[in-house]
């Protein structure tokens, strides 16, 4: 029974890995193309326009908030499903350095946090 559970939890730890994992990727290749796109319009004689490549660079920028929102999401999903495996009773298997699992939210809810502020944007 135990190595069922097993069995059957691993796709799942696999899986929010991968999806935590291509959420990074997708913010570092979103930053790699908006400053590639404030590159072309400084680079010697491109002659772009001040404001060429602007109205992409907000859109842009508004899909890197959504997807860092998503990455939350799913980070805090992980810390649930830490909290089902420990009710089923399995063991934490650690990946070391590359696979870090989230706090379950009973553990988190012992720590203290520093308190957050908002930053207004230009």
């Amino acid at each position: 029974m135990l190595n069922q559970r097993i069995e059957a939890a691993r796709p799942i730890a696999r899986k929010i890995h991968e999806v935590e994992k291509s959420l990074n990727l997708t913010m570092i290749q979103m930053g790699e193309l908006m400053s590639s796109i404030a590159a072309a319009r400084l680079a010697p004689g491109t002659r772009f326009s001040l404001t060429a490549g602007m109205d992409a660079s907000e859109k842009l920028i508004a899909a890197a908030d959504k997807t860092a929102r998503s990455y939350r999401e799913v980070v805090e999903a992980h810390g649930h499903l830490a909290e089902d495996r420990n009710d089923a009773g399995l063991q934490t298997v650690s990946w070391g350095d590359v696979f870090e699992c989230p706090p379950d939210s009973a553990s988190a809810a012992t720590e203290v946090s520093p308190p957050l502020r908002v930053v207004e944007s230009a």
